[in-house]
């Protein structure tokens, strides 16, 4: 791919940062986990915490187009993971749910599937969504996530899920039993 062209700026250009090394850069293992466990310990509604790109920086910033989307595009999935599971209902679970659900968009980020990167590209070329702080279309966003996590993935998310709420049923019942003996 030699260009792409942006409204402003050439979006994908061979002398910078590929969309592939850019990807690497983002979600490679040490800069999610880092992230995640930013998010983790920032405040509810905080959606950029994580967003340290440490030795990456330099690179990233040779294509600031390409940053900025990426930025928006990982602020946007952390978001709409959150919002997704919280429309679950899972009480106690929810936290859990999320944290595992980063966990395996991390990997499965890290590894793309050649149709997952096929489409994350396609997400970064669509100018319509880059014009805010985060990406506001969910069925986007639910889209790649469909694509990044596999069914086992989100059975280990409500698997977390349901461990977490039979944790806190057995705290309670135990709880409980202790008061009346």
């Amino acid at each position: 791919m030699s260009q792409v062209q942006n409204s402003d700026t050439t979006l994908f250009d061979d002398d910078a940062v590929t969309p592939q090394r850019a990807m690497e850069l983002l979600f490679g293992e040490d800069s999610l986990e880092r992230a995640v466990q930013i998010e983790d310990e920032a405040e509810v509604g905080v959606i950029g915490a994580g967003l340290d790109w440490g030795n990456a920086m330099p690179k990233l910033m040779l294509n600031p187009t390409l940053f900025g989307r990426l930025t928006t595009l990982r602020i946007s999935l952390n978001l709409e993971v959150r919002l997704l599971i919280e429309t679950w209902n899972l009480g106690i679970g929810t936290k859990i749910a999320t944290t595992t659900a980063r966990i395996h968009i991390k990997q499965r980020l890290q590894s793309p599937t050649p149709e997952a990167e096929q489409h994350l590209q396609a997400v970064l070329l669509q100018d319509d969504l880059y014009g805010e702080e985060f990406i506001r279309n969910s069925e986007v966003l639910r889209s790649l996530l469909k694509v990044l996590l596999t069914e086992s993935d989100w059975q280990a998310i409500a698997l977390s899920a349901s461990d977490e709420i039979r944790k806190q049923v057995m705290y309670q019942v135990n709880e409980s039993q202790a008061i009346t003996a």
